[in-house]
């Protein structure tokens, strides 16, 4: 029996050799993708790139492929979805594998060096690792890479104090978190009051896709685009200060910062002139306005608009 056609999606991924350059090609059938290879060969010629045929692979959805650290893969549903597929994106096998090798390397490294060294080198890399996989499917793997950090900590906890009993143990090293949090069972430095994060604590954020019809320039369609702009998560807790002092409008422009264009965070007072990281010093402003701020054949008017201080 042939696969539905709904999930006849087979995909094109290939990584340049004259630099790192991954791609994924969606395409509704095998003779599309096909011919998506050989147009973007055809384009990449010119610019003297090619394609790595070892590294370039067509595949069906229903198989899965590994991209940028995800795990891209259809799994059955047939009673929750309308073609009986379900497109689910998860941290890939080798990601997950590689995180643990790195935090196992912690703390081996930190076994005699004080606990809050130990949750300062930690903190960084489970943030950032799970601010990267957040908007994927990963509440149960930060769950897993939990149960993993309990595991390690309690043999970190057995290889520093040998001697001690599990309940002193406990009691030196496990506490509660302060705040809205109240999570009773986090490993702490009660000395140093620090905390080592926990993967669970990153919430998960999922892109809210835009109908093909809504378009930002529609005028009917004002009030829709200004709800979905307040609702925009901001990672960051500078930016989002930032971006609600300036109630999301990039004074450069005057067009709201997230339009799609990349944004910068610009000194008025140039750092070089004695400038602070203060947010009264910062704003949010677009890349391309940011260009011409700082481009001393603009207009004078441009350049003195986010600089009053001396250039």
């Amino acid at each position: 029996m042939g696969k539905p056609a709904a999930t006849d999606r087979p995909c094109l991924r290939s990584l340049s050799h004259s630099f790192t350059l991954d791609v994924a090609i969606f395409c509704p059938t095998h003779a599309e993708a096909m011919e998506a290879k050989t147009l973007l060969a055809q384009w990449l010629a010119p610019r003297g790139l090619r394609w790595s045929e070892a590294k370039t692979h067509i595949r069906h959805l229903t198989e899965g492929f590994d991209f940028l650290g995800f795990h891209i893969r259809h799994y059955p549903a047939p009673t929750s979805s309308r073609s009986g597929y379900k497109l689910l994106i998860t941290p890939s096998i080798g990601s997950i594998t590689q995180i643990k090798r790195k935090l196992k390397g912690l703390w081996r490294r930190h076994v005699g060096s004080p606990t809050v060294a130990l949750i300062n080198a930690m903190n960084p890399v489970i943030r950032g690792w799970s601010n990267y996989f957040r908007t994927g499917v990963a509440s149960k793997v930060f769950t897993d890479l939990d149960n993993f950090m309990y595991y390690r900590a309690q043999r970190y906890m057995k290889r520093r104090h040998p001697r001690k009993s599990g309940r002193w143990r406990t009691t030196k090293y496990w506490g509660h978190t302060l705040g809205p949090r109240q999570d009773r069972w986090v490993f702490v430095d009660k000395g140093r009051h620090a905390t080592l994060r926990k993967f669970a604590w990153t919430k998960i954020v999922r892109h809210r896709l835009v109908p093909t019809t809504s378009s930002p320039d529609d005028p009917t369609l004002q009030d829709y685009w200004r709800q979905r702009r307040a609702r925009t998560h901001a990672t960051a807790p500078r930016y989002r200060q930032l971006f609600q002092r300036q109630k999301g409008l990039c004074p450069g422009c005057h067009q709201h910062l997230e339009n799609g264009e990349e944004t910068h965070i610009h000194h008025v007072m140039p750092k070089q002139h004695g400038g602070k990281d203060d947010l009264v010093n910062l704003r949010l402003v677009h890349r391309n306005c940011h260009h011409q701020i700082h481009n001393i054949r603009a207009p004078l008017g441009v350049r003195r608009l986010l600089e009053p201080g001396a250039r």
